[in-house]
């Protein structure tokens, strides 16, 4: 079941107080720069999965751990209103062993060979 509105988005107060502290580090960067492209002079590392995406953390990063490390995301504009664990994945993929068939020739097992019958 989805949150209620009136209770708004819930973000954690020390992730705010992280972006906040970033914005007075480098008010330049946050004022104008993060809106023409310039990079993020920082990473911001959280545990906040669960936090929703504001439109101010538009252009920041953020190193969301996965359980393991802390997988780097910079937000886009895209990405508001969804929670930072969506982009941070805590499993693997598995990687299935390709066959190898570069021969191309069908392989004949060496026991039942002089049984072909043509």
């Amino acid at each position: 079941m989805p949150r209620s509105v009136w209770k708004g988005p819930y973000v954690a107060v020390n992730l705010l107080r992280d972006v906040i502290d970033l914005a007075k580090r480098h008010p330049a960067w946050w004022s104008q720069g993060r809106f023409q492209g310039v990079k993020a002079p920082e990473i911001i590392n959280t545990d906040c999965r669960s936090s929703v995406i504001l439109p101010d953390f538009l252009h920041c990063k953020f190193g969301v751990h996965n359980g393991k490390d802390y997988v780097p995301i910079d937000i886009k504009e895209a990405m508001i209103g969804h929670k930072l664990g969506e982009f941070s994945l805590t499993k693997k993929q598995p990687v299935h062993k390709t066959k190898d068939n570069s021969t191309g020739a069908k392989r004949i097992n060496p026991k039942t060979e002089y049984l072909s019958f043509a």
